[in-house]
């Protein structure tokens, strides 16, 4: 089936693509699937989506290029794998290097989100652990979130 079950968390076992070598602004999210949620997905042929926001706090001088919240986006990577993957490289394509210099710090923030495909259904099935916080923190190792069926205890 493409994974393997330890205790109640099927982790899966295949890669997505390779992050681009050199590139200062990936890192590796490593997914880990409830049972059930693992053989929802199967049953469905469904996939999961990686999202993964980058923004910043503005500095002062450059507030009006701030969004309606008042952050600077950065751009964002939305990577769709089957849900055997088991690892997704996000690669920093879509980071606009040029407006880091906009932020307080330089410090880049990221936002990553995992949710179902909606190749079976109109609606998400997943209720998925979320990622919030610096970028550099990410990057130290691979950030593992686990997903289970939405109303799964």
């Amino acid at each position: 089936m493409g994974w393997l079950k330890v205790g109640l968390v099927a982790l899966l076992t295949v890669s997505a693509s390779a992050a681009q070598a050199g590139d200062s602004y990936g890192f590796r999210i490593d997914l880990s699937l409830s049972a059930k949620a693992a053989s929802e997905l199967a049953r469905l042929h469904e996939g999961i989506v990686v999202a993964a926001s980058y923004y910043g706090d503005p500095k002062p001088a450059f507030a009006k290029k701030a969004n309606e919240v008042g952050q600077i986006d950065l751009g964002r990577e939305e990577i769709t794998v089957d849900s055997t993957v088991a690892s997704v490289d996000v690669t920093g394509k879509a980071f606009e290097r040029g407006h880091v210099k906009w932020l307080t710090e330089g410090k880049v923030m990221v936002n990553v989100n995992v949710y179902s495909a909606r190749r079976s259904g109109p609606d998400n099935i997943l209720d998925c652990d979320f990622f919030d916080d610096a970028l550099t923190l990410a990057q130290q190792a691979p950030l593992t979130l686990h997903c289970k069926l939405i109303g799964e205890p």
